[in-house]
């Protein structure tokens, strides 16, 4: 659950914005983004999901003060580049360390961490969540562009859950799928300390 919880200054970001200006908006994310990200960098282990918020939401509240009020384009089109931000987050993290791989070290145990189901389930998750998060981007830029309600409520919310949803349905069969793998392989391997 805690990778969602790291998607809170996202949503935040996206629901202030669309009641009050950029700067506003991106101050709320920044300090949700800020909170959430101080167990990791307490314990010295800071994740690039919470990193990559922080930096965001900085560039944001500083180009909305910036801006002021007189910055329409910004208002219309900020949900379409905070989510582009997001987007490359998590495909930059494939250079690295898969962002997914960062959360579910949290719940299995390290033994496993090393294991290639584990490094190709989570690089195969962070590259569907990038994806997934890149296809809300041109969503969000046409409901910024048409500039309606009827657009921002299908453009700006509907679409974009329905791909949410689809892509936790899809990490929860993706996970069980690679635990039965691993059973699997786990009983296929002879237990030599019972031999020996």
């Amino acid at each position: 659950m805690n990778i969602f919880v790291a998607f809170i200054p996202w949503v935040l970001f996206s629901v202030v914005s669309q009641r009050d200006d950029v700067a506003v908006a991106g101050l709320v994310a920044l300090v949700a983004a800020i909170a959430i990200a101080l167990p990791s960098f307490a314990k010295g282990r800071p994740k690039i999901l919470d990193i990559g918020a922080i930096v965001s939401f900085a560039a944001f509240a500083a180009i909305g003060l910036a801006a002021g009020n007189d910055a329409e384009w910004l208002t219309n089109f900020a949900r379409g580049l905070a989510t582009a931000a997001l987007a490359a987050v998590a495909l930059l993290s494939l250079l690295f360390t898969p962002f997914t791989e960062q959360y579910a070290r949290e719940t299995t145990p390290p033994e496993i961490w090393e294991s290639p189901i584990f490094k190709r389930v989570n690089r195969e998750l962070t590259l569907m969540w990038g994806l997934v998060f890149a296809a809300m981007v041109p969503f969000h830029i046409l409901a910024g562009a048409i500039d309606t309600q009827r657009a921002n409520t299908f453009f700006n919310w509907v679409i974009p859950i329905g791909l949410i949803v689809w892509a936790v349905k899809r990490t929860e069969a993706v996970s069980a799928a690679a635990g039965d793998e691993a059973d699997r392989k786990q009983a296929a391997t002879p237990d030599t300390r019972s031999i020996a």
